[in-house]
């Protein structure tokens, strides 16, 4: 079922779950790349709420990624990375903890996006029950 949604996902037809952009890796990767996401999409398979987040490995493509991701992270020098929150830069993050920071600020994310769509849900449904719906 799991490769299903998969195929969807890829070509765009349906969205459940985190869609994880990733970098290749390159020799300008501030931090493992590759490992970060293996481990990310491990622990974020429990999310169906569809957002996007994007791992990239340095900051000549990674802020661009990032403009158009629910939550973007981008390798900086250092050991210090640049985390964006809705396509905006959000705050800085130290390489310690990488995985265990995404997992949090998804997890978030999409319990943020449950409760908005619940309330939206729930506005929906009394306004179907409402005496002025059903006049207009």
């Amino acid at each position: 079922m799991k490769v299903g949604f998969d195929i969807l996902k890829s070509l765009n037809l349906r969205h459940r779950g985190v869609n994880v952009i990733s970098c290749p890796s390159c020799a300008r990767q501030q931090f493992e790349v590759i490992k970060t996401v293996e481990v990310l999409e491990q622990r974020l398979a429990h999310i169906t709420t569809p957002m996007t987040v994007s791992v990239i490995g340095c900051v000549v493509n990674g802020p661009g990624e990032a403009l158009m991701t629910d939550i973007g992270f981008t390798g900086g020098g250092r050991g210090t990375h640049q985390v964006y929150i809705n396509g905006l830069q959000h705050h800085r993050l130290k390489d310690e903890g990488i995985v265990d920071h995404l997992v949090g600020l998804v997890e978030a994310k999409a319990a943020e996006i449950e409760a908005a769509k619940a309330a939206e849900d729930s506005e929906a449904e009394a306004d179907k029950r409402s005496p002025a719906a059903a006049v207009s």
